[in-house]
């Protein structure tokens, strides 16, 4: 599979039909929209040359699968410490809105406080697994929702879901491992779900109350390497439809930051 996401001319992006979602073809998957808001944060980091150290995306209402403008801003940007803000817009209506932190890093400081951790096998040598039921598939409009791959392993700290997408998110463009990141840290509900099934933590219940997120939050303990993001340590909570999901992030390396989702009862 090949292909991207977004045409770019300015500040406007036009989708593509990879950036649909499942639940409509009107309305664009939340993982693009992290993509874009990330490219932004990116711009901030090389202006500033500080690093991005967490993205946090509101998604404000469903965005509409039609060409967006991406404004951004520093809020604030001092010695040690950058902010900014992200806004996308489809005509007058704000559809998502984001902030970054930005933070300067000192190369000379060694790291003292994260403790060893051996990088999850994979993704190499892992079976394809598929990310959406073949039958639910048969069944929704196209989108980024089928560009994922998953593989899944275990190791001796637990089940590891890789993931990744084939796709650029812009059209002659590169797209960096932070931005493929962002874009993938919106299925980290579903596949933190995933991950806990594989745990024996909960039964397949279909009765369970469905959710859906409402932001997405990335941490970033360093930048992350490759085109794959391995994700474990999967969690939901949830009480009278308002949960919490999240999962570590890693790479090949090991571990690089963290992602959280706030979930919100789905009808």
């Amino acid at each position: 599979m090949s292909g991207f996401i977004y045409s770019r001319s300015a500040d406007v992006y036009t989708p593509t039909e990879w950036a649909g979602s499942p639940w409509s073809r009107d309305r664009q998957h939340g993982g693009p929209v992290c993509g874009l808001m990330a490219t932004a944060a990116e711009a901030a980091a090389q202006q500033s040359g500080m690093r991005v150290a967490r993205i946090t995306v509101d998604l404000c209402r469903p965005t509409p699968l039609a060409p967006l403008r991406l404004a951004w801003q520093f809020l604030r940007r001092g010695r040690r410490l950058a902010l900014i803000e992200a806004r996308l817009s489809h005509g007058d209506v704000d559809v998502a809105r984001a902030t970054a932190l930005l933070l300067a890093p000192n190369p000379e400081l060694a790291s003292t406080w994260r403790p060893d951790e051996p990088p999850p096998p994979g993704p190499e040598g892992l079976e394809p697994i598929q990310f959406m039921p073949r039958e639910y598939l048969t069944h929704v409009p196209p989108g980024f929702h089928r560009s994922v791959e998953v593989r899944l392993c275990d190791d001796e700290l637990g089940p590891v879901v890789w993931a990744t997408t084939p796709l650029e998110l812009l059209a002659g463009e590169p797209t960096s491992p932070l931005v493929r990141a962002a874009m993938l840290s919106d299925l980290t509900f579903a596949l933190s779900g995933r991950l806990m099934l594989r745990r024996g933590l909960m039964p397949l219940d279909p009765r369970r109350v469905a959710l859906i997120n409402a932001d997405v939050t990335l941490y970033l303990d360093r930048p992350p390497e490759g085109s794959w993001v391995a994700m474990r340590r999967g969690a939901v909570h949830d009480c009278e439809g308002i949960g919490v999901a999240e999962v570590t992030q890693h790479d090949r390396r090991g571990r690089f930051g963290r992602s959280i989702q706030a979930l919100v009862a789905n009808g």
